[in-house]
């Protein structure tokens, strides 16, 4: 090739390269706009008196879980450390217009909670996504959407590759992938959301927001909250935050579910945080490169707890990907 011609080829190349890259960049970017923090005049499903939490008997214990609206169902899995509680109402509720909504307390949380106070000596993602699995079985469920959060993504992840057919599509929001590409909690993030005490509320809220919605969502995060009637969320235990660690550990180690999410099926919608200082929005482009059937949108201005910060935006938002 004459060297003139070496010259443009490479410049073509470079200029589609940059091209590339620039779409990537910007064409999964989206906006909600306005915190929706504070003061929402909505639905929400714990202000109905019918709405309680019940439990049914899984393979390793009662598992605590609510269900309520009406349409096809979507089980939601929360995260570390968190209860059913932890859900946000507001977005429940809209979800809870077009579906049968089911929250649930993973393993050794709220009401999820053997008689002897544990599930065993060692649990990990595999176990606590057959755990969601008995939910669905328990409530005669063949198959349902499926929304899990953080480490609840986690355990989504692992029960679309476990029970795939259970699973009619996936919603990740805020959550890593496994194995070695996955950037993990830094141990001084893990301190601060396992920390306790007086101090513990304004430092979590500082890193599950951005610095611009911490005022705002430290004033209505608690009044929020998923509240049904007869509910309270026990205290986690340190033993059992201690097992989500370790599971947690263990899934960033994982290359074998990584080789298998690579050969998913399952249409799956991926939502990270622009500003997500827990797990990092790397975490969410790894995940879309991994899963064949991924799309990915990273949200403008929004933490690690975007349900808190856009309950209704995030909900219209998913409903409208479940929905296709």
């Amino acid at each position: 090739m004459k060297p003139t011609l070496l010259v443009r080829a490479v410049s073509s190349c470079v200029a589609v390269a940059l091209l590339s890259i620039a779409s990537f960049a910007f064409a999964d970017d989206v906006s909600f706009g306005q915190n929706q923090l504070c003061g929402l005049q909505t639905t929400r499903p714990d202000h109905n008196a019918a709405v309680h939490v019940k439990t049914l008997q899984g393979r390793n214990g009662p598992i605590g879980y609510a269900r309520f609206g009406h349409g096809t169902p979507l089980l939601l899995i929360t995260g570390y450390r968190a209860t059913l509680g932890e859900w946000n109402a507001y977005f429940l509720g809209e979800l809870a217009k077009h579906h049968e909504v089911i929250v649930f307390d993973n393993r050794g949380v709220g009401r999820s909670t053997a008689v002897e106070g544990r599930y065993g000596p060692d649990y990990d993602m595999r176990d606590m996504a057959a755990d969601a699995a008995d939910v669905l079985a328990g409530l005669k469920l063949s198959r349902a959407d499926v929304i899990g959060w953080s480490m609840g993504g986690m355990i989504a992840q692992r029960l679309a590759l476990d029970a795939r057919e259970q699973v009619a599509s996936l919603t990740l929001i805020a959550t890593a992938p496994p194995g070695p590409e996955a950037v993990p909690l830094t141990p001084a993030m893990q301190h601060v959301l396992s920390s306790s005490g007086a101090d513990a509320f304004p430092k979590i809220m500082s890193a599950l927001f951005p610095a611009n919605a911490v005022a705002d969502a430290s004033k209505c995060f608690i009044g929020d909250m998923f509240a049904p009637r007869g509910y309270t969320g026990r205290p986690v235990s340190d033993a059992v935050a201690q097992q989500q660690d370790r599971a947690m550990t263990q899934w960033f180690a994982n290359a074998s579910a990584a080789d298998a999410l690579r050969r998913s099926p399952v249409r799956t919608l991926i939502v990270a945080g622009a500003n997500d200082d827990v797990l990092a929005d790397a975490n969410a482009r790894h995940l879309e490169q991994m899963i064949p059937r991924a799309k990915l949108d990273v949200v403008a201005n929004a933490g690690h707890a975007l349900m808190y910060q856009y309950p209704i935006a995030l909900a219209r938002h998913i409903e409208a990907f479940v929905s296709k």
